[in-house]
């Protein structure tokens, strides 16, 4: 079995999920996903980050190309990463934006200009939903 099943299945099952339940959150029927858990077949990338994104894991953790999982990190111990390790969640999240990005413009037949407009909508909602979160955090002391 490969890394990519491994992790496919210790992920799914640590999120108490059903193989059906998952498949149909990336959109193909349980026969094709339980080919993928078992190793007889490989997903297409798209779905590779479809499933890393309802599991809550990088695309490079699920592959077995970390052995990190950066998505998975609590708030405590986001806090006390080292300036080294804060670095390398960074660019992990990056690499894992990006290669959303990339997916989604060859999918979806996007323009450059498209793209760029996408990336700044992300980057602007995220830095809402930070906002948000921080006042809701002074709030709730």
């Amino acid at each position: 079995m490969s890394k990519f099943s491994e992790r496919l299945k210790q992920l799914r099952t640590e999120k108490k999920m059903t193989q059906q339940a998952l498949a149909d959150l990336v959109g193909v029927n349980r026969v094709t996903y339980t080919n993928w858990e078992n190793g007889k077949r490989e997903p297409e990338l798209d779905k590779v980050v479809e499933l890393a994104t309802e599991l809550n894991s990088t695309v490079d953790y699920l592959l077995g190309n970390s052995d990190i999982n950066y998505l998975d990190i609590t708030e405590n111990e986001l806090k006390n990463l080292s300036k080294e390790e804060a670095q390398i969640l960074s660019d992990e999240m990056k690499k894992n934006l990006f290669a959303i990005f990339d997916i989604g413009k060859d999918k979806f037949n996007m323009t450059d200009e498209e793209m760029e407009m996408m990336k700044v909508r992300v980057i602007k909602k995220f830095m809402h939903d930070m906002d948000e979160k921080e006042k809701n955090d002074a709030s709730n002391p």
